[in-house]
């Protein structure tokens, strides 16, 4: 145990102590000549596994199709929600209905029109069970969604309607407050159905891509750029300031960061930068181009409940009682993240904490007791115990995961970190092929949806729980038109949540960015969104 504890207390000092390297120039080099002035270079994390709509878990295929594709809201260059495809909205007093009139000549970027009936088949497709979309639970607000979801109705059941070429209605199985907010992202973007008939699943591909987004799709090269160009047809097209985008995904994020210092990226958009260079990065480039600002975001660790020792809920409050979340915000990154010790970050609208929270309780040495005592009363480890497999994405949060699995083996937790892409390792969470995972979640300001995500159902839930007592709270909780009565079973939900301990929640986020003085327009956000169509280069 001694050798255990020397050899974690070894690791932490090494993730706290090791200097980060940085570039000693203080000059930013000038854009390079001869790239045209109306093209913007945006540096994105991770390669993107596909460019359709609900489809991906990876940032820079999520970044890319917001300027590709638009919903019947979209997002403004604050982050705030204002109307997209649709002109205007209305809402049923019940909160169950939205009815949303769409603006006039849309047409998609081949040129083609686009109706009512392209949002309602997109959903439908989304929901197949032929080919359901990997983020088709995201659309279980909808009145039957579920039961199509799961084979058991019609795609036509759907609680959503093209009332003529021009009106969408939406029907829900419970209000919604942030629907129009929730519309504005991927959940709300049509699909092409006059392609992906003749095409199949090719549609999304260079070619054939089509979306009635600011920019279409116009080349992509593998494990390279991403090329998209202005769309003629947007209705707001006369308006947009910058005619190509060039997207660069990596996954090596300091590489990223030298090409902004040269001149060859004008942003690079989150993780932005390592965390511990925040400091240093800020002395040298100065607040205008590093951006670090609150994030509607949190960052936990997922456990595989449905595996192993991590089945035992002893051993996986053990887990999210050893990590001194104070130390890793002050010490190990270091650029405004908050510690957290839930599954949402603090004060969403009509918000109530738990009344009483095991992983703030007492000191981090009482709570390093609490959890020595879970790990004898579950006789873990055990004598040749397995180390747990805790992956982590490269190039994003692997000084804060090294740093945590120091502390677990300060306690003698057998942890062995591996590293993988991004897209790979979205892959293997996808087929629960891990123990542990540094994931988290974002969503727009509201509780709900980051409890939704615990659901045995969703396309989140890579760690298998599975608790029909809190999915029950929650249904309950989501039925409440009233919104302090909603707040309460909301917290009932959450407590049940707690209790099982499915994720080891670490830090609320920040959104990390790199900006150069000669990108205009942009606006940091809590959301952490900016469509290219609202930046125009100086």
């Amino acid at each position: 145990m001694r050798r255990l504890y020397r050899l974690g207390l070894a690791i932490l000092c090494a993730v706290l102590l090791h200097p980060v390297a940085v570039a000693q120039s203080t000059r930013l080099a000038p854009a390079p000549l001869g790239k045209a002035a109306s093209t913007l270079s945006r540096g994105v994390f991770g390669e993107p596994d596909t460019l359709a709509p609900r489809e991906s878990g990876v940032t820079s295929a999520q970044t890319m199709v917001r300027d590709l594709f638009e919903g019947l809201t979209t997002f403004d260059a604050a982050g705030a929600t204002i109307p997209g495809a649709a002109l205007s909205w209305s809402v049923s007093p019940d909160g169950l209905v939205y009815t949303f009139r769409l603006r006039p000549d849309l047409r998609w970027s081949d040129g083609a029109p686009l109706r009512a009936g392209d949002f309602v088949w997109g959903w439908q497709h989304s929901l197949d069970t032929a080919r359901p979309a990997a983020r088709a639970t995201r659309l279980y607000a909808l009145r039957n969604a579920s039961r199509i979801h799961r084979g058991e109705l019609p795609a036509a059941a759907l609680g959503a309607r093209a009332l003529d070429a021009h009106t969408v209605q939406l029907t829900l199985e419970h209000p919604v407050p942030w629907l129009p907010t929730l519309l504005a992202g991927e959940e709300g973007f049509p699909l092409p159905r006059h392609v992906i008939e003749r095409t199949g699943r090719d549609w999304a591909k260079p070619g054939t891509h089509v979306g009635n987004g600011a920019y279409r799709l116009l080349s992509r090269r593998a494990r390279g750029s991403v090329l998209l160009e202005r769309n003629p047809y947007h209705h707001d097209a006369a308006r947009i300031a910058i005619n190509r985008i060039e997207y660069v995904p990596s996954s090596d994020t300091p590489s990223l960061v030298m090409r902004v210092r040269a001149g060859e990226l004008a942003i690079n958009g989150w993780p932005g930068f390592p965390g511990s260079q925040a400091k240093s990065l800020t002395q040298e480039l100065g607040t205008t181009i590093v951006r670090s600002v609150p994030l509607h975001s949190v960052r936990y660790l997922r456990l595989n409940v449905s595996r192993g020792a991590l089945r035992d809920p002893r051993l996986r409050r053990a887990l999210a009682l050893a990590v001194d979340r104070d130390l890793l915000v002050r010490r190990v990154l270091g650029s405004g993240e908050r510690p957290s010790t839930r599954v949402l970050p603090a004060s969403l609208p009509f918000d109530l904490p738990p009344a009483d929270d095991a992983l703030r309780r007492g000191t981090q040495t009482a709570r390093n007791a609490e959890a020595r005592a879970l790990l004898a009363a579950a006789g873990y480890p055990r004598a040749g115990s397995e180390p747990l497999v805790f992956r982590v994405p490269s190039g994003n949060g692997e000084q804060m995961c090294v740093a945590v699995a120091a502390m677990w083996t300060a306690l003698g937790i057998p942890v062995r970190i591996e590293r993988s892409e991004i897209s790979a390792m979205i892959s293997d969470l996808r087929q629960g092929n891990f123990d542990i995972a540094l994931t988290g979640a974002q969503e727009p300001p509201a509780v709900e949806p980051f409890l939704e995500r615990f659901r045995a159902a969703s396309t989140y839930n890579s760690g298998r729980y599975s608790s029909r007592e809190f999915e029950m709270a929650l249904d309950r909780a989501l039925q409440q038109a009233d919104p302090q009565q909603r707040a309460r079973g909301l917290q009932q939900a959450e407590a049940l949540l707690n209790r099982d301990q499915p994720v080891v929640p670490l830090i609320e986020e920040v959104a990390r960015n790199l900006v150069r003085p000669n990108v205009a327009g942009w606006q940091d956000n809590p959301l952490d969104v900016h469509l290219s169509r609202w930046l125009r280069l100086e």
